[in-house]
């Protein structure tokens, strides 16, 4: 299927609620689009380094389709499905009716809490790259994040306009840990690195580096898929595991796709577009 159509992206900061109410030249209820989706996530929705890039500016339609973006860098499960803390989103899903919700959101909840799942075993050094990995821990980021979705879907579903709406989120791509913080031009250091600390602290081996990430990663995107059964109408993109090349251990700046160390590269983003488009296009259409 052609999907000719770019996506109008209209981005907001994070939940500055003034700048929402204020009039852009394309707003919500524009009649030369025949489909919205209200977004809220994190760095992979809004900046993750200088030059910035995201997922959503690449993605195509089979319609000309508005995305509202309310993302901002760092944020998390917690605040955005908090109806105290993002008024906006409860704003906009009150007075807008939306074709679906589109979410980027976990990974931040992770790397708040890599301290207490990356662990150091209680005897001797690690023979396997689980003796590192706290389970309980990990089991209660899945709690939260669950917690977290479900959140949003009672915010979606007491909403004057759109009750039972999709609500369509993603799983990241694996990251490499490795020295390479997400900077400006390559001089200033804006944030980061994220994994590569905790596993330094942790005084963890270096061959279990990316089994690590690996697992954590594949728990949270299995966390993810596990609501589908939970939640109706929520849909999780799969896809995009393994579309990314990879950044080499060592490195230290831009290196395969990744920009730095937990965010893509704009070509990243765009090949995480080719595959998020005609998913997100399919839900569209058939809602």
């Amino acid at each position: 299927m052609s999907l000719p159509n770019p996506a109008c992206v209209v981005s907001f900061n994070g939940y500055d609620s003034d700048a929402y109410n204020g009039k852009p030249a394309t707003g919500p209820d524009d009649p030369a689009f025949g489909k919205r989706i209200i977004c809220e996530g994190d760095s992979w929705f809004s900046i993750g380094g200088a030059p910035s890039s995201n997922i959503l500016e690449p993605l195509h339609f089979r319609q000309r389709t508005l995305l509202i973006n309310l993302a901002r860098p760092g944020d998390t499960l917690l605040n955005m499905t908090d109806p105290h803390a993002n008024r906006p989103l409860v704003q906009t899903l009150n007075e807008t009716r939306w074709d679906a919700i589109f979410i980027s959101g976990g990974g931040n909840d992770l790397i708040d809490n890599l301290m207490n799942i990356i662990c150091t075993p209680s005897v001797g050094a690690g023979q396997h790259f689980l003796d590192y990995i706290d389970r309980i821990e990990l089991t209660r980021l899945r709690v939260n994040v669950h917690q977290y979705h479900r959140r949003l879907a009672r915010l979606r579903d007491t909403s004057k306009k759109n009750a039972g709406i999709p609500i369509v989120t993603h799983v990241y791509d694996y990251p490499t840990p490795r020295d390479a913080p997400a900077n400006l031009a390559g001089i200033l250091s804006l944030a980061g690195p994220w994994l590569y600390p905790a596993l330094m602290t942790r005084q963890v081996p270096q061959d279990f580096w990316i089994p690590i990430t690996d697992y954590i990663f594949e728990s949270l995107g299995s966390f993810l898929v596990e609501l589908c059964a939970e939640i109706d109408n929520f849909h999780v993109i799969s896809k995009t595991k393994g579309v990314l090349q990879r950044a080499r251990l060592g490195t230290s700046g831009a290196d395969g796709d990744w920009l730095n160390e937990i965010h893509p590269t704009a070509r990243g983003y765009g090949k995480l577009a080719e595959v998020i488009s005609p998913e997100l296009d399919r839900i569209l259409f058939s809602a």
